[in-house]
């Protein structure tokens, strides 16, 4: 037990639930199973009740990239969400047991039987992440549950390089890099944040991450990129080039955000050097060593893989910036309505 860190244990998870210990062996024995079949998902395994013919009644999820963030942001929304089960427009797992041990991260959760969605199920997604988008954050510090860099597509790598005890360090950072770079744009999230508060922000919307249940009922399984968020940034995600976000954004009524262009462009100015590390000097509580000097410029990438993904990645920010929607608008594209009318107190 000394190497296993327990983060969440629910008093009320189901009795047959195996030991940490015997979670771990699980997954150790279902990943070197599936290390030759690169088409099984390998960081997920379901515990079954031999009692009740093998049906599965939890699921692990696990790997080096399984944070303890992602697992209290997903116990904070399956709380919100599923207080109401008819009336909710989307079910979110339990959330049983999290851990850490040797590196690695468990989130043992509710399992629940389905279908991955396809494209005809983009209205009810639409509907479910709309629902999801309004739930207000518990403090007002930006990220997951409990604290911790930010997950989303606006950062390099799809992570802050620190922790942002305020939105007013976000935003100053994310100006420092537009006056780093030149750039006329300005954000300004204080009046945003003082109106709507922070909301949820899933920044990871492919079709992977949603199933849809024996109800037709929609549930939402991956919160590793959701976090609390000033609400442009929930524009931003919306404008990714997967093509079943690009379904959800045309389902999703929301006015002009005045800030998603500034944050485009930032975003667009730290591709080239690879590093979200530019800027300004910007403290964090995480660290616990006084300021990080973010003051001096780093070089731009110049060969490798690495600069691949930039020029990928810098490509699809510039067709954001130039043409603000990558598909044709619809006949039945929702219309736009008040942030007031969406994100209600």
């Amino acid at each position: 037990m000394s190497n296993i860190k327990f983060d969440i244990v629910v008093d009320n998870k189901p009795n047959s639930l195996p030991s940490a210990e015997e979670i771990i062996q699980q997954c150790r024995t279902h990943a070197l199973a599936n290390a030759a079949n690169s088409t099984s998902y390998k960081r997920g395994v379901s515990l079954v009740d031999e009692s009740k013919d093998g049906a599965p009644y939890a699921w692990v999820k696990y790997g080096r990239s399984i944070t303890m963030a992602e697992a209290r942001t997903q116990h904070y929304v399956a709380q919100v969400v599923n207080g109401d089960d008819d009336a909710a427009v989307v079910r979110v797992p339990y959330v049983y047991l999290s851990f850490e041990s040797h590196g690695r991260g468990y989130i043992v959760m509710e399992f629940i039987d389905g279908v991955i969605c396809s494209d005809a199920d983009a209205k009810l997604v639409a509907a479910a992440v709309q629902f999801l988008a309004t739930i207000r954050g518990p403090t007002t510090q930006p990220g997951p549950i409990g604290g911790g860099p930010i997950c989303h597509d606006f950062f390099i790598e799809r992570e802050s390089s620190l922790t942002y005890s305020s939105v007013g360090l976000l935003e100053k950072h994310i100006n420092g890099i537009l006056k780093h770079e030149g750039r006329p744009h300005r954000v300004s999230l204080g009046p945003e944040v003082e109106e709507y508060g922070l909301r949820l922000c899933l920044s990871d919307m492919n079709r992977d991450n949603f199933i849809k249940d024996r109800k037709n009922k929609i549930v939402a399984l991956d919160f590793g990129a959701s976090c609390f968020l000033p609400v442009s940034f929930f524009d931003f995600a919306l404008r990714h080039f997967d093509y079943f976000t690009q379904l959800l954004r045309m389902r999703i009524p929301r006015p002009k955000s005045k800030q998603l262009e500034a944050l485009l462009v930032a975003s667009f100015s730290l591709v080239p050097y690879g590093t979200n590390k530019i800027a300004h000097r910007c403290p964090t509580r995480a660290q616990g060593s006084g300021p990080v000097d973010f003051a001096h410029k780093p070089s731009r990438l110049s060969t490798g893989p690495r600069l691949l993904r930039v020029i990928v990645r810098r490509c699809e920010l510039s067709r954001c910036l130039l043409s603000r929607s990558s598909l044709p608008t619809p006949s039945h594209t929702v219309r736009a309505r008040r942030f007031s009318d969406i994100y209600m107190p």
